[in-house]
């Protein structure tokens, strides 16, 4: 092979544009090497010398092919993978396709105690202080501001029900930082340690029914429904009845008795459990008479109380007959929570919709909600202490 078919040949190597055009360029090697092979075939006095050369050339060519060819397939196999790979870390859920399934419900109830309990308990920073001859501590720097709080408690609840819990807390704020009573408290319940009975879901919003072991003294439970709201997570809607009361302090006992009107009303009511033995009371009185009802352990008389607008019924008779009876409340447990609420007060919200505003000594501020029916008469909502 002549000198300038070396360097034509190097030339065409060297400017190669790339893998893109690689049958073009193989057509071009081509054509140069049988062009240069027909004009060595005129003279056949050299083709003793030329014969080596031109196979030289071939094997040389063909190794050239068959490393392009090579590095082609391996690189659109490395880049398919690549490809493959990058699809795959980008493949998880996006916003608009995010699981909205409500999952362990028994861990949400769990996680939300524990944020209260840690916001309720928290140690603070600095000496207590003696504000109005009581002693407070400032919050701890996280927990400094009310604002912060509401973020905190938001993980595990709605932002209006961060708000209401923080507003039913004795916080005050001192020289600009957030400070509480300097007690400590302890929860009347096992909130870590529920078991779910009963979950309505739709895709946005559940109610779900929890039996809650009582920590004090009994290993009976409590059974309290809540509702949850789908606001990026799953979180609690409602103030929770966490049943917090002053280690320091001795719970004072609640005299909870009827008005003689009231007991003519629930002994006739006791013989026929019929709503219309409760038409022309109070909201008041008729919240007395569930507490009562509560307390003897009349679960049918419970829950003909409770409303029969057809939107606001949560579960029907029936079902409500499978609950445990013996481990759905104490007779304690209804008095910490029903405590003062004879002394409420009762606050009509919309033409059908109403609450008993009280305070138990406990938890502060409670409302027991109320229902109208469509015959006139209030009746009791279906959790109406939520």
């Amino acid at each position: 092979m002549n000198e300038k078919f070396n360097d034509d040949l190097l030339h065409s190597l060297k400017n190669r544009p790339g893998l893109s055009p690689r049958e073009e360029f193989k057509r071009e090697l081509k054509t140069k090497l049988f062009e240069e092979t027909n004009s060595q075939k005129k003279s056949r006095r050299k083709m003793g010398r030329l014969v080596p050369n031109v196979l030289a050339a071939i094997f040389i060519l063909a190794g050239v092919f068959l490393t392009f060819e090579l590095i082609g397939v391996g690189g659109d196999d490395q880049n398919a993978s690549l490809e493959q790979e990058s699809i795959r870390q980008v493949d998880p859920i996006s916003q608009d396709q995010e699981q909205t399934e409500l999952d362990a419900p028994e861990k949400l109830i769990g996680k939300a105690f524990t944020r209260y309990d840690h916001i309720i308990n928290d140690e603070g920073t600095g000496e207590p202080f003696i504000y109005e001859g009581e002693s407070y501590r400032y919050m701890s720097e996280g927990l400094d501001s009310k604002e912060k709080v509401i973020r905190y408690l938001s993980q595990s609840f709605t932002r209006d029900g961060a708000e209401k819990m923080i507003g039913n807390h004795p916080f005050i704020v001192f020289k600009g930082k957030l400070a509480q009573p300097d007690v400590s408290y302890e929860a009347d319940y096992l909130w870590t340690d529920t078991t779910v009975i009963k979950v309505r879901t739709s895709e946005m919003m559940s109610d779900v029914t929890y039996e809650i072991p009582v920590s004090v003294g009994s290993r009976r439970a409590n059974i309290l429904s809540f509702r949850l709201v789908y606001e990026d997570g799953w979180k609690f809607s409602v103030v929770m009845p966490f049943s917090f009361s002053k280690v320091e302090e001795e719970r004072k006992e609640w005299n909870f008795s009827l008005t003689p009107e009231e007991e003519i009303v629930y002994r006739e009511f006791s013989k026929d459990p019929t709503e219309e033995h409760l038409h022309g009371l109070s909201p008041i009185s008729i919240a007395k008479l569930y507490v009562q009802a509560s307390l003897d352990e009349r679960h049918d008389l419970v829950y003909e109380m409770y409303t029969d607008r057809p939107d606001y019924i949560r579960w029907t008779k029936e079902e409500d007959e499978k609950f445990s009876r013996a481990d759905r409340v104490t007779k304690e447990s209804i008095l910490r929570v029903f405590k003062g609420i004879d002394n409420g007060k009762f606050i009509q919200t919309s033409d059908m919709d109403g609450y008993i505003k009280y305070d138990n000594g406990g938890e502060g501020g409670m409302g027991f909600q109320m229902v109208k029916d469509e015959d006139g008469y209030w009746s009791v909502a279906f959790m109406p202490t939520q």
